[in-house]
């Protein structure tokens, strides 16, 4: 099929000519996680002009400020765009990838989720990247969101109601397997379990967006809707400017006097470095792209952990369903929730976090998440009976997909390819991760709680690790922490060690995309840190 046109319909005539835009220090393409925390770091310097590109709009939907609202945002098309995942090696499970679309990105629709991570994987991605990415700068950058957000731990907050007889009995099991109760998980390290620490405020959730309002009041911060990167501007070898269309399919070209900092996130980004002539030859030709810099590993490397949940049919009476479920239940909690923004609709999916480890070394790489509802078959809505549920995977995944462009027009989905544990290594992890959680239901605290597990139940033996594996395989999917399509660090990467497009002056990543690894179990505080650390040294010059 031959691509249309910039945003054309097929037998249009030809886009007019771009007209002439904004010009900025620096034009930061995409206003998510990443976005907006690299926008605020840069406009902390006054005298910076900085200029925020995003494809979507600003948020209008009051549900987006509930935190169990997601459940409804998630797939609203406004705010959520979907990326068929096929998968990386046939046959297998075709995948659905959600991401969050306008000024916030997938902070408007995701669970509200703030995992620092693992200090050990943190140092991993330092004896990569060098220093400057370690745990110990990393927390600092952590510390600083968290005020700003802010980010509170979970008894603090007056909304949180104390655990349910459900959640304290997992709390009881996890203790019961090694896995000890911490009053923080973002300040410990080693198995812990805790409250999960979430972007939520008086109930409320807060997105990224909070981050920009500093630099919008200063006035040296400007962010543009509705227009979508099409390509970064190159003059010889530095990045200039972008180019953008709007909705009509009009081209503006938007100049950039120092620098152009990617933040499109692990799907878009590689195919915004393709369309931009960066990639591997033999590819853009076949797209019609003339090659500015050979990078044959844009978009490859793709590398998303992959979630099971346990679900087990617990004491009639206990846990959130039966409330939940009825419409009373439902308008009683809507009720509590519009009045004191408190109850079961101001807290995300999973109240609990657990990092587990599965090796006897006290460096978890397992994340279980757990909650006193479970969901019937479509995952949408509580089950008929009482329920709980456990999120369980591995933190540290070693198989890899790939994300291209599909098209020169950027509103085509890319391609993506998505991991599906075929690395032995990701097997056996899946495994472990599925047992970690069997455990826990097992544990003598859970005995007058449990009745039986659901799922995967009888299919999956005990003991049966290639049953496990398969599970969740073919039950399990991707859960939207893709890292790794333009990874920093080595000789052939995309980027150097400081996230600069090798072979472009001006050009940087600075999304997830840009970390070969996971270091943690969540990817928003990661990826808000990330942007924050990116920002200031590219306004300090660094």
């Amino acid at each position: 099929m031959t691509p249309r046109p910039f945003g054309l319909r097929a037998g249009s005539p030809d886009p007019p000519e771009p007209v002439r835009g904004l010009t900025a220090d620096v034009i930061v393409i995409g206003a998510g996680a990443a976005g907006c925390a690299t926008a605020a770091a840069l406009a902390e310097d006054p005298d910076r002009r900085v200029l925020v590109v995003e494809a979507g709009s600003w948020n209008r939907n009051p549900l987006v400020a509930v935190p169990k609202g997601f459940v409804r945002t998630m797939f609203d098309p406004r705010i959520s765009l979907e990326y068929p995942a096929l998968p990386a090696q046939e046959p297998g499970p075709v995948d659905v990838w959600r991401r969050g679309r306008g000024v916030g990105g997938s902070t408007l629709i995701n669970g509200t989720m703030y995992l620092r991570g693992e200090s050990h994987l943190y140092d991993g991605l330092a004896d990569h990247l060098g220093p400057g990415w370690s745990w110990s700068a990393f927390g600092l950058a952590f510390d600083r969101l968290e005020a700003a957000l802010p980010v509170a731990a979970p008894p603090s907050e007056p909304s949180s109601e104390p655990p349910s007889e459900v959640l304290q009995s997992l709390i009881a099991g996890l203790g019961e397997i090694r896995v000890p109760f911490v009053q923080d998980v973002r300040a410990a390290v080693g198995s812990r379990v805790g409250r999960t620490p979430a972007t939520i405020r008086a109930g409320m959730r807060r997105s990224a967006t909070t981050l920009l309002r500093p630099g919008l009041r200063a006035g040296n911060l400007r962010v543009l809707t509705g227009q979508t990167t099409v390509r970064v501007l190159v003059a010889g070898d530095r990045a200039v400017g972008v180019e953008t269309v709007l909705a009509d399919g009009s081209r503006v070209r938007h100049s950039a006097r120092l620098q152009v900092v990617l933040t499109a996130g692990t799907v878009e980004t590689p195919p915004l470095l393709e369309r931009s002539g960066i990639g591997d030859p033999d590819r853009l030709r076949h797209l019609g792209i003339d090659p500015v810099v050979s990078a044959p590993r844009v978009g490859e490397g793709l590398k998303e952990q992959r979630g099971a949940t346990v679900k087990a049919r617990i004491r009639p009476g206990l846990g959130l369903n039966g409330r939940l479920r009825t419409t009373r239940g439902l308008l009683g909690a809507a009720v509590q929730y519009l009045v004191t923004r408190s109850g079961p609709l101001a807290s995300g999916p999973y109240p609990l976090a657990a990092s587990v480890d599965s090796t006897g070394g006290n460096r978890p790489d397992l994340q279980l998440l757990l909650t006193d509802v479970s969901t019937d078959g479509t995952g949408l809505a509580p089950a008929d009976h009482a329920g709980l549920m456990i999120q369980a995977y591995a933190l540290s995944p070693y198989s890899t997909g790939s994300v291209h462009a599909a098209s020169t027009d950027p509103r085509w989905r890319p391609h993506v390819r998505a991991p599906l544990l075929e690395d032995p290594r990701d097997r056996a992890a899946a495994a472990h991760a599925l047992k970690a959680a069997r455990a826990v239901l097992a544990a003598p605290a859970l005995s007058e709680v449990v009745i039986e597990e659901d799922l995967p139940g009888a299919t999956v033996a005990d003991g049966d690790d290639e049953a496990a594996a398969d599970f969740v395989r073919t039950s399990g999917g991707g859960i939207y922490h893709a890292v790794g399509t333009c990874a920093a660090g080595g000789p052939d990467a995309v980027l150097d060690e400081h996230l600069r497009v090798r072979g472009i002056d001006g050009l940087h990543v600075a999304d997830l995309s840009a970390l070969p690894t996971h270091p943690s179990g969540g990817t928003a505080a990661v990826s808000m840190a990330l942007g924050h650390l990116a920002g200031t040294r590219i306004r300090e010059g660094r």
